[in-house]
This record gives structure tokens, sequence and C-alpha cells, in this order.
């Protein structure tokens, strides 16, 4: 039988009771999932998955995003994103400090991604840790004229203004790639397509406020940005090998936190849900428990 235990509040919940594999009964997925859309992000321990049964499962969930570019993936597996420092043969197997920066994965495409499910595969043993915030709990904290200010506003996401703040390690932007990922507009208050709930969406790779002077947009974005990393909104996840994380990118922010990766190699498999183009919350539903 299938259980959900609390990780912090109505925050989180681990999943107790399922095989290793993650292959279960149609009636165990379906309160797996139902349990994912109540609690946002979903703990499973002591796993054994291949690459293979990683996919099948997530592919439950709705249709898989791959990654770019190829060469980060998983040989075999264009689904699995390997997030890694370790070296094979003289090149990286995955990337290098990915993550790294409260974000949602995707929020800077028109179509950002719905869910992640990240499996870990190797661990340092100390630091390593993943924070995710809860952001139905930030909207529903934010002081009520800050609020009001974020009524039918939307914000622009900017891969070309931010990728060489956010992934310094990388090659700058090549002009056809600035083509491909042209800036993006998402509102600020988000409704959830399935708990009807609503969440402040916004992350690093957010700039300023459409229809708002630049200077006014940018310092309330960087506002919305701090007051969501307050400790009373945030889960640690402390990694163990067999530990994966379900998440939802619609409802939640993430960031990676460093370690001595001079010293120890943490390697992470990720599995991406293709999402919905994200749905302008309006006041009268902003509130729905």
């Amino acid at each position: 039988m299938v259980e959900f235990r609390p990780l912090q509040g109505s925050f989180g919940a681990e999943v107790l009771g399922v095989p290793a594999d993650l292959q279960m009964d149609e009636d165990s997925f379906r309160d797996v999932e139902a349990a994912w859309f109540r609690h946002s992000i979903l703990l499973f321990r002591n796993l054994h998955m291949t690459p293979a049964q990683h996919v099948a499962f997530t592919r439950r969930l709705g249709p898989l995003h791959i990654m770019e570019p190829l060469t980060m993936n998983l040989p075999g597996y264009p689904e699995v994103f390997v997030v890694s420092n370790a070296v094979q043969d003289g090149k990286p197997i995955g990337l290098k400090r990915a993550g790294e920066g409260f974000h949602t994965d995707g929020e800077d495409k028109r179509i950002p991604n719905a869910g992640s499910f990240l499996y870990a595969i190797a661990v340092p043993p100390e630091e390593g840790d993943t924070l995710f915030v809860d952001m139905y709990a930030v909207y529903e904290a934010l002081p009520d004229d800050i609020r009001q200010r974020l009524v039918g506003r939307r914000a622009r996401f900017s891969r070309i203004d931010l990728h060489h703040v956010h992934y310094p390690l990388l090659p700058a932007l090549t002009e056809e790639q600035k083509l491909a990922r042209p800036d993006v507009y998402h509102p600020l208050l988000r409704r959830h397509p399935r708990s009807g709930r609503t969440s402040l969406y916004i992350g690093r790779w957010a700039c300023d406020i459409e229809g708002m002077p630049v200077a006014e947009g940018r310092e309330l974005v960087a506002y919305l940005q701090e007051f969501a990393r307050q400790p009373r909104f945030i889960y640690r996840q402390r990694w163990r090998v067999g530990d994966a994380v379900l998440w939802d990118n619609r409802c939640t922010q993430h960031c990676a936190t460093g370690f001595k990766d001079d010293v120890y190699v943490r390697t992470m498999y990720r599995t991406t849900l293709e999402g919905e183009v994200p749905d302008m919350a309006v006041p009268a539903t902003s509130l729905v428990a």
C-alpha cells in the first residue's frame, strides 16, 4: 500500500510502499500522481532504477522533453539528462554545476517544463544538497500591495540577457542559439492546471516586467526573487544514493548548492516533462486552498 509521509507541512512528501524500480500498478501510480499535485515535490528513497525504468515511470506522467545539448544526455537514452562533474576518457559525461541559482526548469522558454525527476547515482559525502521552494506559500505570504501590483502582469524571461551570468562555464550563445531562444513573457501569478491554485512564477531568468518602466520592473523582480528565498518556504534535500525527487516546476523553484567538485563526484540522472503555456491566475482564484 502506498503511503505518504510529510516532509515540511503540506510541502513535499516521502513516498512509502512503492517498488524500488517504480514499476507499479495503475491504482498505485494514480495515488502517487495525485500526491504530486497535492504536495508539489515527492521524495523516493532506496530506488534501484535502470535508465529505461526511470524513463518509463516519468512517461506515465506525460510527454518527455529532450534536453539540449544532446551530448549531455545519457548515451542510448536521450530522455535522460546527466548532471555531473565526472570525466570519462577525457570528456565530461554531463553538465557541471547545473541548476545553481533559484529557478524553475524551462522558465526562459515559451513552453516551460511541467516537472522534473532527479535520481541520485553518486553523491558527495557532504554538501551538494538541493533547495526546493514552495511557490504557493510564497504567493500567499506576499504583502497585499505587492500582490495587487502583480495582477495581470507578465515578467520578461531572457536567456540572451542572462546566459553569461548563470552559465559562466559554457560558451557564449551563438547568433543561431539566440534566435532559437528569444525572450518570453510569463504571468507572475500562475494558475496550476491541475490543482487550480496560484503560485508566484519567478526565477533567475526573469529580468523586468512588461508595461513597467525598466528600472521599476527590475526592482520588483529582485524583490520577488529575494522574498522567495526565505528559509520558511524552503525544503532542503540532503541526497543519498538511490534517492529521487519528482518536482512540479509550475509551483516550485529549486537551487543546487555547491560542493567540493575538485574532490568529489556528484552524478544525477534527470528526466523532464513537457509542459504547457503558463495560465495567468486572476484574483478570484488566487487563494484556492
